[in-house]
């Protein structure tokens, strides 16, 4: 019964992600997401109490399921430079999937006409990034890093790996995404952030 409930929680799932994807939140209806999963109106109730927490949860769902095997990257047992390498490559190249472009760009649309963008940031974002804090202070512990503040020295990494392909693939503006091109991208994104935070005292 319990694989039958998550199967159905699920399926209502990609059913909303396909709704608010073609229609944006406020023309989304929880009838056209019942309809295409094939459940009556209050069985979708029962799983979500409205609209906005299955747009929520969409949200941070999609982003979670493409997003989390980059964050469990991080560890402090091997060299920084070669971390920050590999967490920057799996990170980037599930940002710019279509999928997750498309909730990035519907979450930054609400969150200009609601507190739907932040409650995104809150449960997705931020806690991934989170995460990134605590392995650079963690790296600064232990020498890797400069002493710093770690909070501005993520949100620095954070744009370094974004700063030559993300925007661009969020206009739809048609950029190398190849996983060759990635790497060259993240290459020099990490030889910025150690530049200016490495600790040359540690090499």
């Amino acid at each position: 019964m319990r694989k039958k409930t998550e199967a159905r929680r699920q399926a209502i799932i990609d059913a909303a992600v396909e709704v608010f994807g073609e229609v944006g939140y406020e023309q989304a209806s929880m009838a056209e997401i019942a309809a295409r999963t094939g459940v009556y109106k209050q069985t979708l109730y029962g799983y979500f109490e409205s609209k906005e927490d299955l747009f929520v949860e969409v949200m941070v769902g999609s982003a979670a399921d493409e997003i989390k095997a980059a964050f469990a990257l991080l560890n402090t047992s091997t060299p920084i430079r070669d971390t920050l390498t590999s967490f920057g490559k799996h990170y980037l190249i599930a940002v710019l999937k279509p999928k997750l472009l498309a909730m990035r760009r519907l979450a930054t649309y609400e969150g200009g006409r609601s507190s739907l963008g932040a409650q995104f940031y809150e449960r997705g974002p931020k806690v991934g990034w989170t995460m990134v804090t605590e392995f650079l202070q963690d790296s600064i512990r232990l020498g890797h890093l400069r002493k710093c503040n770690a909070p501005v020295a993520t949100a620095h990494l954070r744009a370094l790996y974004e700063a030559e392909l993300a925007e661009p693939c969020l206009l739809d503006v048609p950029v190398d995404t190849s996983s060759r091109n990635i790497t060259k991208v993240i290459n020099r994104a990490v030889d910025v952030f150690m530049a200016a935070y490495g600790n040359a005292d540690a090499n």
